[in-house]
């Protein structure tokens, strides 16, 4: 397997590029958030492949980092999720931006996609669901708050998306305290107006 391409851009193409690799020029299909971050031509670039293997084709694909490639892995072994629709998802989301929608169940931002109706969106929130990793969440400072938060929350028994939303709106204002404290305010929050008065 070609785990990854180090070389020359040689070309970019609509929905691929080529990496010149010591003289030998490797087509690769690259999704579209990809293809923009391209450098510029005859430029050093590296990027992580997977090769698929067909009965008349070998054909690469391509992606920015790690977390890309694993997120492509679980999309296609997802049954009705090919290498097009997880291209075309990774071309529209970051993997945290994506596993955050999953877990939020955000079903308008999924199927925005090309090619992801609502049966498909539903699908993968129902697939992934229980398989996101936090890592790609949140690898900011606040990723084993966030953690050690959700651990304490699904213990109380709510599921993980049911709380997901409330935990990264902690995140995203800045207003992560202690354990004791955030799970305060999540509480208060699930247990609507009239909780903690």
């Amino acid at each position: 397997m070609i785990g990854f391409l180090q070389g020359t851009l040689a070309e970019v193409m609509a929905e691929t590029v080529l990496v010149d690799v010591h003289g030998i020029g490797f087509e690769v299909v690259v999704h579209a958030r990809g293809l923009r971050a391209m450098p510029g031509k005859d430029q050093a670039v590296k990027i992580y492949t997977w090769l698929q293997v067909n009965d008349n084709e070998l054909r690469l694909y391509g992606f920015l980092t790690r977390q890309e490639i694993d997120l492509f892995k679980r999309l296609i072994a997802i049954s009705g999720i090919g290498p097009k629709v997880a291209m075309a998802i990774l071309g529209r989301f970051e993997p945290g931006d994506f596993y955050r929608a999953v877990a939020s169940q955000d079903l308008k931002t999924l199927t925005a996609v090309p090619g992801v109706g609502k049966k498909s969106a539903e699908r993968l929130m129902f697939e992934l669901k229980d398989r996101i990793p936090l890592a790609s969440i949140d690898s900011g400072p606040a990723g084993s708050e966030v953690g050690a938060l959700l651990d304490a929350l699904m213990a109380l028994g709510y599921s993980r998306e049911e709380v997901y939303p409330q935990v990264m709106d902690l995140v995203e204002k800045g207003e992560m305290s202690t354990l004791e404290e955030n799970l305060r305010r999540i509480l208060k929050a699930k247990g609507g107006r009239n909780a903690g008065k």
